[in-house]
């Protein structure tokens, strides 16, 4: 229940950046392209990553707001532990946790958190509880992870 609960979360938010206003480009065509999809001139466009995004500088602040407002509710929903693990359980199986060189770095980075994130919200029992049962269904499977 509680993982579908994380997975409707992040259905949502994916949607949400579905839908918002932003193009990418990677080459002059493309370029073009996205600014007719926006319905924008060059210079009314930004790049808020660097890395082919473009976007309306008049959208900027809602989707900076869109973003924080997704973490926001990603770590409110992230203080009931039941939920916690739940979601970490899953992007630890999404990550290949078991086979990955940073799982922990890459599941962690699906909060926007590190381990002393996990202290300050009292997390580190449920990421440990997470952790244990992928070590244990990684065991079952035939893959010792020492």
């Amino acid at each position: 229940m509680k993982k579908q609960q994380y997975l409707d979360l992040q259905k949502r938010h994916q949607k949400e950046l579905e839908d918002f206003p932003i193009a990418y480009a990677f080459n002059g065509k493309q370029l073009e392209e996205a600014l007719v999809k926006l319905g924008a001139k060059k210079e009314e466009c930004v790049t808020i990553f660097d890395h082919g995004d473009i976007i309306k500088k008049s959208d900027v602040k809602a989707f900076l707001d869109m973003l924080k407002r997704h973490t926001k509710e990603l770590k409110d929903a992230m203080k009931d532990e039941e939920f916690a693990e739940e979601a970490f359980l899953y992007e630890m199986d999404n990550h290949e946790y078991a086979i990955n060189w940073d799982g922990d770095g890459d599941v962690l980075r699906c909060f926007a958190m590190d381990f002393e994130d996990l202290k300050k919200m009292g997390l580190e029992n449920a990421y440990q509880r997470a952790r244990k049962k992928t070590h244990e269904k990684c065991r079952r499977m035939g893959h010792d992870l020492r």
